[in-house]
């Protein structure tokens, strides 16, 4: 995750975000059509599975390239605690919206017009009924857990084998607990896209409309959440710390 010691140049860590972001979202957004007319129970787990698996899939393939963060808040998390030039973050970033964008576009192209619309284009929606504070709350809790485990499995260390295991784990863990509240981004990158395209490709009056009153939380929320888990890093992680723990042992 960090990129020390990468010997890639920035042009193809980008390609490798771009490319990680794409899948994402097109797999993410896929499986929304693939359980029409299920329950909700099998719904949310039948998300879970889906983008769990596929970012144990993603960081194992594209971690030993860009660090395989595939995440704008990620990107923000390791940029924080110093693992990545702000300026290279700033590329990463761009390249994993760039990639959600034409993920969505794929998706309208995949799928019959009718089917899109009732998936909403794959957008990650708050459910009737939830607020704002709600769903920011969801959002900021569940990706402050993701960007946690990317610090303390994949940063902090080099010689976790599991990392990437432990961070699907963790967007299954959250989709299962948030999933029915904020639709679980935890990714701007996974929410940029679909919204887009599907504005779109969708008329304005069969949007629901909390279509875009809440679609800031999945900016807002992934940002706190990962300042939140790269404070508590280096809290954790400072020498003088460190120290003070061995000492106590």
């Amino acid at each position: 995750m960090a990129e020390e010691d990468r010997e890639y140049s920035i042009l193809p860590r980008c390609a490798a975000e771009f490319i990680g972001v794409f899948i994402f979202v097109y797999i993410g957004s896929m499986q929304a059509q693939a359980i029409l007319g299920t329950s909700m129970f099998d719904g949310i787990l039948h998300a879970a599975f889906a983008h769990g698996i596929c970012i144990f899939i993603l960081v194992s393939a594209f971690g030993g390239i860009s660090g395989g963060h595939i995440n704008p808040a990620v990107t923000l998390g390791v940029a924080l605690v110093g693992k990545i030039n702000p300026l290279h973050a700033v590329f990463y970033i761009l390249s994993q919206l760039a990639g959600g964008l034409l993920g969505a576009l794929l998706v309208r192209l995949s799928i019959p017009p009718e089917t899109f619309q009732i998936i909403y284009g794959g957008a990650t929606l708050c459910s009737p009924g939830v607020n704002w504070m709600q769903g920011l709350i969801a959002e900021a809790m569940t990706t402050f857990m993701l960007v946690q485990s990317v610090l303390l499995t994949a940063v902090d260390t080099d010689r976790n084998g599991l990392a990437a295991l432990a961070i699907g784990f963790t967007v299954l863990v959250d989709v299962l607990a948030a999933g029915n509240i904020s639709g679980a981004s935890m990714n701007p990158g996974r929410s940029f896209g679909p919204n887009i395209v599907g504005a779109l490709f969708i008329r304005s009056t069969l949007l629901p409309t909390h279509f875009w009153s809440l679609h800031w939380i999945y900016y807002i929320g992934p940002a706190i959440g990962a300042f939140l888990a790269a404070g508590i890093f280096r809290f954790v992680t400072q020498p003088g710390n460190i120290e003070k723990r061995n000492l106590k042992l």
